[in-house]
């Protein structure tokens, strides 16, 4: 169907230069240092080399710094850094949702001119201004499907909230600003009052890691007087399906837990285990990997006598979401359930997902949230069926 508007949507999105052009520029006249190790240092340093930007150091939080190194450079302080350094561009290079960290980082911001490369989990492709070009009519065509406005929708404000939130976070993957962040962060316990759930809640937790997300919802619909009638859990980790076993065993609530992965269909595939919240499927075999069961939500419990009634499923499956909503899609064209699915592990969630789940049952009302984290991790499509 042709959608007619009234104004060039590629305006909205503002950042036009692409965080690494910028960072080249800046080093042309300040050194680049690095604030933290790991992963995503990793991730950063190997770009900068690839765009032949010279990264000039590294430092952690002081409580970090032992004597070490990491890839060539003493690991400093920021004093020290401070003290080599009359003005210094940093990138940061991990992620996180701690208060004390997160507010630390938007001091040094304050401070001095920082950025937070937004690498996609899965994927090796940043998502540049060159990428959402070439994806300019999926990435049209979802925020036109954010929240239709229809007289079952209580509060019709909330769409501008998603809008901007779908917005920001592209313009943030972009120029990696944390301004786009800091206007986006929303409580997640507002954003599950979208849900609206209701008595009888069968749960369906799709990446259930160690429960943490099963009590996080019984903590807030405690407070609604609101029961859980039945949960399932899919965890495909052995070891953090232990843990899920063990935190779920004393719960008076019925569960069925599989051991298993969310996918599209039945078959093994190559599971990257750090038993962790990083565990992660791939479809090659490489190192460090192993043969692991995984099936569709369709296949395991769609011939279930007790899926009528108030359904909610959490997708949180380590970029595996696309996958796991096409298993789901015979639940979600006869049952409708409302639903909450992860939208930051691959560049391409952002747009690609809630069209999926719109094409699969055009029924859905979408609303989109950012969480606390930096960079823009925990961003999350909450989905509800416009007659629910």
């Amino acid at each position: 169907m042709k959608t007619n508007y009234n104004h060039n949507f590629i305006d909205r999105i503002t950042e036009k230069i692409s965080l690494w052009d910028h960072i080249k520029k800046i080093n042309a006249t300040k050194p680049v240092i690095l604030y933290g190790m790991g992963n995503g240092a990793d991730k950063i340093l190997d770009f900068c080399h690839k765009k032949d930007i010279k990264v000039s150091g590294v430092f952690a939080s002081d409580e970090f710094v032992r004597e070490k190194y990491f890839r060539g450079f003493k690991i400093k302080k920021l004093s020290e850094i401070e003290e080599e350094y009359k003005d210094f561009c940093i990138l940061t290079a991990f992620a996180t949702r701690e208060d004390e960290v997160i507010e630390r980082i938007y001091q040094l911001n304050e401070k001095y001119e920082l950025y937070s490369p937004n690498f996609p989990v899965f994927g090796n492709e940043y998502p540049d201004y060159d990428f959402f070009t070439k994806n300019i009519k999926e990435i049209e065509q979802a925020y036109y499907n954010i929240n239709h406005i229809n007289h079952n929708i209580k509060n019709v404000t909330q769409c501008n909230v998603s809008r901007e939130t779908f917005i920001n976070s592209i313009n943030f993957c972009i120029s990696g600003k944390l301004k786009y962040l800091r206007d986006i962060c929303a409580p997640k316990f507002d954003a599950l009052d979208l849900l609206d759930l209701r008595n009888g809640l069968h749960y369906i937790d799709v990446g259930a890691y160690n429960g943490d997300t099963v009590f996080e919802l019984i903590k807030y619909l405690d407070g609604k007087n609101i029961n859980i009638k039945k949960i399932t859990a899919l965890e495909p980790d052995k070891k953090n399906f232990g843990k899920l076993e063990k935190n779920l065993r004393n719960l008076l609530i019925e569960s069925e837990l599989y051991n298993i992965g969310a996918w599209s269909g039945e078959q093994q595939i190559y599971f990257d285990s750090k038993s962790g919240r990083n565990s992660s499927f791939d479809c090659t075999n490489r190192r460090g990997a192993h043969c692991a069961s995984v099936n569709s939500l369709d296949n395991i419990i769609l011939k279930s006598n007790d899926l009528n009634g108030e359904i909610l499923i959490k997708y949180d499956v380590e970029g595996a979401e696309y996958e796991a909503l096409l298993g789901s899609a015979g639940i979600i064209k006869k049952y409708s359930p409302k639903l909450i699915v992860s939208l930051y592990h691959r560049n391409e969630d952002l747009f690609k997902l809630l069209l999926l789940i719109n094409k699969i049952n055009p029924i859905y009302n979408f609303y989109i949230r950012k969480h606390k984290y930096i960079p823009c991790w925990d961003l999350n499509l909450y989905a509800i069926p416009k007659n629910k």
